[in-house]
């Protein structure tokens, strides 16, 4: 109908913006793929309002927390989520994206369940660093997947909203962090975040349907569009590293 903003066919829309049309070929697809990335960065920032309760349980000094808590372990967690990136880009071109979506999720999640058992800085060492190669490998994953759902004039909206999705699960897991950790401890949110995003890669597993590669675009896909998303994914990851600080 002239002036209806959304239009609802079978499982896409089609949504009239100021700036144009924003157009998706399945929004539940989408939905989940949005719940993935935001379950993934979650954990992103979960030390951050804890680190003196954590080095205070190491025996560390003020020194010692800034240096192997702020500096060690963050740069562990972004680093090695680089090769990460151009590993599971090339991945997304010979193995089924959801499948990786999901098992990446289980690689961020997983190891904050284990932090209720951690007893040593290494062990919290080893954990954020497999943490950090999840995040880092879940942006290829979503530049493919983006691509496949939306049409070329649609692609900036949808990135829009997967930033916000990526900065809401940020958000909330340092919220959760900072709530929780001074009443229960600061093993508890990593628990809890990892909890949540466990039932989430369950979800995603079980309901989500994995666009066929290159429907947007009229054709059936190919290596170029997981090539030029593990290129985009490490670019984007070495910009995030430039630019994070631990609060």
């Amino acid at each position: 109908h002239r002036g209806r903003r959304l239009t609802v066919v079978d499982r896409g829309f089609r949504l009239r913006l100021p700036g144009g049309v924003m157009e998706c070929h399945d929004w539940r697809a989408f939905a989940m793929l949005c719940a993935g990335v935001f379950v993934i960065m979650m954990d992103q920032n979960l030390m951050a309002p804890n680190l003196s309760a954590i080095a205070h349980d190491f025996g560390f000094d003020d020194t010692e927390r800034d240096v192997r808590l702020g500096g060690h372990i963050s740069v562990a967690f972004f680093l090695l989520g680089l090769p990460a990136a151009l590993v599971i880009g090339v991945l997304t071109d010979v193995i089924q994206r959801k499948r990786i979506l999901v098992w990446t999720m289980i690689l961020g999640q997983g190891p904050c369940v284990l932090a209720l058992f951690v007893s040593s800085y290494w062990e919290l060492f080893a954990i954020r660093t497999l943490t950090g190669v999840a995040v880092g490998g879940a942006l290829p994953i979503v530049y493919s997947m983006v691509g496949d759902l939306f049409p070329a004039n649609s692609r900036s909206y949808a990135s829009m909203i997967v930033g916000m999705a990526m900065n809401f699960g940020g958000m909330f897991g340092q919220g959760v962090a900072g709530y929780l950790g001074p009443s229960f401890g600061w093993r508890v949110p990593f628990a809890v975040v990892g909890t949540f995003g466990l039932i989430v890669a369950a979800v995603v597993q079980n309901f989500a349907v994995e666009p066929r590669r290159g429907v947007a675009d009229g054709g059936d896909g190919g290596l170029g569009a997981s090539a030029a998303a593990a290129a985009a994914a490490a670019s984007a990851k070495t910009a995030s590293l430039a630019s994070h600080r631990w609060a």
